[in-house]
């Protein structure tokens, strides 16, 4: 017979499956959307990620005052939500209507993040926390893949429909979250609500602060420098996503083993030297062949640093702690993901691109240094 452990982690995987999946259609072809049917300039695209982000910057209060509830049943809520306004995307015409709809979205998004984290950790052995949390990566990556691949063969072959993309990427999740609710609710580890905030989990919240900024300062611009300034269409930009979740799929069980061998600090510090190399390739080098591959790095470099990041604290937090101080710590993230892409659009049209990478060395720099603070490996 499957246990019940198993049972709970397969029913995870088609929460992860389906949310990766929408988002991965959804970040393949939204760029391209938005320059093409609403002209969208650097400093919108750097308002709208600055407002999406506001749900994040808040999650440590949303599921913080939630916890009263089973986790599960949190979860399968939060990706109902997510695709709602994934779906609701489809029926824009303006700037402002895409706000509304990818504040909704975001709002199920960055919910569902710290509860399947701590699902996922609940779920886990001793000693192989990181090893699970690769595999619900490797899903992810799975998932990715397909959509994008769909993307990639649709758009090469048919006109493009991206408002058909986005309803369709809104449907898988609707499934992995009705999945979601079968979760064993044993694995609630929060009796009440809790926001929680501790001098001893310091470092964790710096590191996510500048991951906020690191990510968001990339995860915005690069393509959006790929489109804008090298004019990649929608198949390219596809393709080079999905080769980014095929790496992260064949990588992530290899690096979940590898925080669980080495440690998160020096996980991290691998990870964040390499990430100083990525901004400083998008400020200097003019080749598109070069900046593609540091794309698809910089999909793995983000993974080794969610687990690491994660498996740290899931080792310094006591038991009850760990939920809402992954939901703080998406907070944290967050405090800076909410104003970096706006500066970095002000600055693209004031200065040009390349600032907006220098900035992501900076801060890429500051997480180098902050890793170096982590003490603690079991």
């Amino acid at each position: 017979m499957v246990s019940s452990r198993l049972k709970s982690l397969i029913y995870l995987a088609f929460g992860v499956f389906g949310i990766n999946f929408a988002l991965a259609i959804y970040n393949s072809t939204y760029t391209n959307f938005l320059v093409s049917a609403l002209n969208i300039s650097a400093f919108r695209i750097g308002a709208l990620e600055s407002i999406r982000e506001i749900p994040g910057l808040l999650s440590a209060f949303i599921v913080g005052s939630m916890l009263r509830f089973p986790q599960p049943s949190l979860a399968g809520s939060f990706l109902l939500i997510f695709s709602l306004g994934i779906s609701g995307v489809s029926t824009v015409d303006s700037w402002i209507q895409v706000v509304v709809w990818c504040v909704i979205w975001s709002i199920g998004f960055h919910s569902w993040g710290p509860l399947s984290s701590s699902i996922a950790l609940g779920l886990s052995e001793r000693k192989k926390e990181g090893k699970r949390l690769g595999q619900m990566n490797s899903i992810a990556s799975i998932a990715g893949m397909m959509a994008m691949a769909a993307v990639a063969v649709f758009s090469s072959f048919f006109a493009m429909q991206y408002r058909l993309f986005f309803v369709m990427a809104g449907l898988l999740p609707i499934v992995g979250g009705l999945m979601a609710f079968r979760i064993s609710p044993a694995v609630k580890t929060v009796p009440k609500t809790r926001v929680v905030f501790k001098k001893r989990y310091s470092v964790y919240y710096v590191l996510n602060f500048f991951e906020g900024a690191r990510r968001q300062m990339f995860s915005t611009f690069a393509p959006f420098a790929l489109v804008r300034v090298y004019d990649l269409d929608v198949t390219v930009i596809a393709l080079l996503m999905l080769a980014s979740q095929a790496l992260s799929f064949v990588s992530s069980p290899y690096l979940g083993k590898l925080v669980d061998r080495a440690g998160p600090r020096t996980t991290l510090t691998l990870s964040y030297i390499l990430m100083i190399g990525d901004f400083l390739g998008y400020a200097l080098i003019r080749s598109v062949p070069l900046l593609l591959f540091l794309y698809v790095l910089n999909s793995v470099l983000m993974i080794a640093s969610s687990i690491s990041r994660t498996t740290y604290i899931h080792q310094i937090a006591s038991s009850p702690d760990l939920t809402p101080s992954l939901a703080m710590g998406q907070t944290m993230d967050h405090v800076a993901a909410v104003t970096l892409p706006l500066t970095g659009g002000i600055l693209w049209g004031i200065i040009g691109y390349e600032a907006t990478f220098f900035i992501g060395v900076a801060v890429a720099t500051c997480l180098l240094i902050t890793a170096q603070k982590i003490r603690f490996h079991s």
